[in-house]
């Protein structure tokens, strides 16, 4: 488990017009499949979310952020006229914070992950519960990883959303229900406090760099 509060999440979500999926997916790893600064570029698509096909993830130190080779600015709107042909604008968006990972994970091996944005009653109690509950599991967990990151702006109303992600939807759900027999799970309910689920989603990984 790791705890990483200077790292930052911006997400941006849109709507790709359809059979255009390929020609996005295309360009971004055209223009984001280079070394960074820092933290990662992902291309995702999108499921149970109005209006939104697919997401682009952007994460990384702020202080130490972006590619370490800076494209110009004419290489920059060259990418974004290309985009703008297949794609239409979309909400949700958000940047976050993030707030602990699970580092005993491995990423290559998830596919998909499961979303849930949500209004802890007492945040900082949700938090420490989380910590001690995502360490508790890690047999049940095996190579998946867990994450959880506060919204500082944007987002579909929550303040928090965290996510548990597998080889598919399906072993996200069948992991769930064990997660859900173990006795960690009954004490995480009782000392996160009041929590309020905004909305649950899935979303496929295509690109990340």
């Amino acid at each position: 488990m790791g705890v990483y509060a200077q790292n930052i999440v911006r997400v941006y979500d849109f709507d790709v017009k359809m059979g255009h999926a390929s020609d996005v997916a295309r360009n971004f790893a055209d223009y984001h499949d280079v070394e960074r600064k820092s933290g990662g570029a992902i291309l995702q698509s999108v499921s149970f979310v109005d209006g939104v096909t697919h997401r682009m993830i952007f994460a990384g130190d702020p202080e130490n952020w972006g590619p370490k080779v800076k494209k110009s600015d004419a290489e920059w709107e060259a990418y974004l006229r290309k985009q703008q042909l297949h794609t239409n604008r979309a909400g949700g968006s958000m940047v976050m914070t993030s707030l602990m990972w699970r580092m005993e994970g491995d990423f290559d091996k998830c596919k998909t992950s499961r979303y849930w944005e949500i209004i802890p009653e007492e945040p900082k109690k949700y938090v420490k519960a989380r910590e001690k509950f995502v360490k508790a599991i890690g047999d049940v967990l095996e190579w998946r990883i867990m994450g959880l990151s506060s919204i500082d702006m944007g987002g579909l109303g929550g303040t928090h959303t965290s996510l548990l992600c597998g080889s598919d939807l399906n072993d996200i759900i069948i992991t769930g229900r064990k997660i859900q027999k173990t006795k960690a799970y009954e004490v995480y309910l009782e000392e996160r406090g009041n929590v309020k689920l905004i909305k649950s989603y899935s979303a496929n990984y295509i690109h990340n760099f």
